[in-house]
């Protein structure tokens, strides 16, 4: 008798393993059927419902940085619960302990007794540690949750969160390829269209079809002269609407403009039910606004659909008007890479230069020898006065190898080989910078020597190798750098290197051993490695 209840207690146990298992199948086959979230999650609430043998269920997904920080993300009823907070306060709950609510009887818990709740599981949707949301499922059919129903619940909350976050990515990754592809139309605009109200007129074309709203306008105020002039987009601009909404644009524009961000505006008259505006700048006298009214979707503007009114805005801003602040970024990128190295990048829009990849390139640092001595002879201007000297001189025979400044920190200088505009050469095009580097340093010094008595020289070290390179940072500030091991190797080398001495590593000499001399020199043991690395001392090219 002990023996067929185990035999039965087993067969029960491999049913309900088959039977999760079956579930697993549909929870994926769902994740793959579509790349639309709520249509996703409505599917896996639909699943679970009769899985488990329920009447209702909830998934409730949640972001801690909204102003309202609950939201459905999908339900299998349409019914009003009398307490209307009584799933936001479950979840809430939730959310702040990361416990389950399990409750087979109701009957000591009025709120959920009114609501005609009879039993409820709930469980948070964790995403490693970071919750996104809250799984819902009450009134079990005829009978009570069962350990097995929680077994089975617990896996489909994991998928459920995993899910969230491949759709929130997936989503997020599809927003800014359409905002990317929006930027590009607006660029092949101004390419190919050079009459200013031609070019206007297909870039507000363009924004009221991104943005699918009734109309799209761009309004330009001189401070100077205090003039502003208004242009429409389509046959809008001299239909009854416009004319009679004029003064509404005018004081959602200044709005905006006054406030200097992008702004939201409900009912604003009787005709305009939404808007959205947001503010450019195209001179020190002369400001601009972009704007978009009456979406034409019935849930209004999107967060979406402000990311594309700001990157319209903006790249209509250098396209358009090729505004100040493009000209200023395109100055500052020309301190870092070379102007044909810009002209490349800007003639390939289709391609991310900015995005984080892995890849071999050549990364350089170099540094002043005699620097802390000379810091507290001189006065900090003269120190100054010397560093700009040097970095000028530097960061000009960087540019000319096609080189990428990477940054100054101190007296050190690192510079990358191989990006953002990708070059098979990159590791001799480094050794040729540094070669180039230490006569100009030796120059330099003559002339401070002259003038304050010091002798400035310059330690180099160079290395090879597959490192991480991108747009890496945070969100209040991102550089375009490169990490990794072989980095580490390279600042290594630069601290061993003697005055004018120019240290490679074995990669970097590997890629050029048949055009540059070079001493081989001891192996060094350097930080982070366990075992000493071979290294060479440039100190010149092979004539061809």
């Amino acid at each position: 008798m002990a023996s067929a209840d185990k035999v039965k207690k087993l067969v029960a146990k491999i049913k309900a393993q088959a039977a999760r298992l079956q579930v697993l199948n549909e929870l994926i086959e769902i994740e793959t059927a579509t790349k639309d979230k709520y249509q996703m999650l409505k599917e896996i609430l639909l699943l679970t419902v009769k899985s488990l043998s329920v009447e209702q269920g909830f998934i409730i997904l949640y972001n801690k940085d909204s102003k309202n920080p609950f939201e459905y993300g999908a339900t299998n009823t349409s019914d009003q619960f009398e307490d209307k907070t009584l799933v936001r306060d479950i979840c809430d709950n939730i959310i702040k302990t990361r416990k389950p609510v399990i409750i087979n009887d109701t009957r000591l818990h009025k709120r959920l007794r009114r609501c005609k709740i009879r039993n409820i599981i709930a469980l948070p949707l964790l995403y490693g540690k970071n919750p996104v949301g809250v799984f819902l499922v009450m009134n079990k059919n005829k009978q009570l949750f069962k350990k097995r129903d929680l077994i089975l619940f617990t896996m489909i909350c994991k998928f459920t969160a995993s899910a969230i976050e491949h759709a929130n990515e997936y989503t997020e990754l599809d927003d800014k390829s359409k905002e990317l592809t929006t930027i590009y139309a607006i660029d092949r605009i101004r390419d190919t269209i050079k009459d200013f109200n031609t070019m206007m007129e297909a870039v507000l074309q363009e924004l009221t079809q991104v943005i699918s709203a009734k109309l799209a306008f761009f309004l330009l105020y001189n401070k100077k002269t205090n003039k502003t002039e208004l242009k429409i987009s389509g046959q809008l601009k001299s239909s009854t609407f416009v004319h009679n909404n004029a003064e509404y644009i005018y004081e959602i524009s200044r709005s905006t403009l006054n406030h200097g961000e992008l702004m939201e505006f409900n009912d604003v008259s009787k005709e305009i039910k939404s808007a959205m505006c947001t503010p450019i700048i195209v001179s020190d006298d002369t400001m601009g606004v972009f704007g978009v009214i009456n979406s034409n979707a019935l849930s209004g503007f999107s967060k979406v659909d402000k990311r594309l009114l700001d990157a319209i805005a903006k790249q209509s801003d250098s396209a358009v008007f090729e505004d100040m602040e493009r000209n200023v970024l395109k100055s500052a990128f020309q301190r870092y890479v070379s102007p044909d190295v810009i002209e490349e990048i800007l003639s390939e829009p289709d391609k991310d230069f900015m995005k984080t990849d892995k890849r071999e390139m050549t990364v350089m640092f170099s540094d002043l020898r005699g620097f802390t001595a000379m810091s507290e002879k001189l006065k900090p201007e003269q120190v100054v006065e010397i560093l700009n000297e040097h970095f000028e001189a530097m960061s000009e025979i960087i540019l000319k190898q096609r080189g990428t400044l990477d940054k100054f920190v101190g007296d050190e200088i690192m510079a990358l080989f191989g990006a953002p505009v990708y070059t098979e050469s990159h590791a001799l095009k480094a050794i040729k910078t540094a070669l180039d580097m230490q006569k100009a340093q030796a120059e330099l010094s003559k002339k401070l020597k002259k003038k304050f008595g010091i002798d400035l020289d310059v330690g180099i070290g160079i290395n090879t190798g597959e490192m991480i390179v991108g747009n890496i940072g945070c969100k209040q500030r991102t550089d375009y750098t490169v990490i990794g091991d072989s980095v580490n190797i390279a600042s290594r080398l630069c601290s061993a290197a003697t005055p004018s001495q120019i240290l490679i590593s074995e990669t970097t000499y590997a890629e050029v051993k048949k055009l540059v001399k070079v001493q081989e020199l001891e192996p060094i043991k350097v930080k982070g490695k366990s075992k000493p690395i071979q290294i060479y001392n440039v100190t010149g090219l092979v004539k061809q």
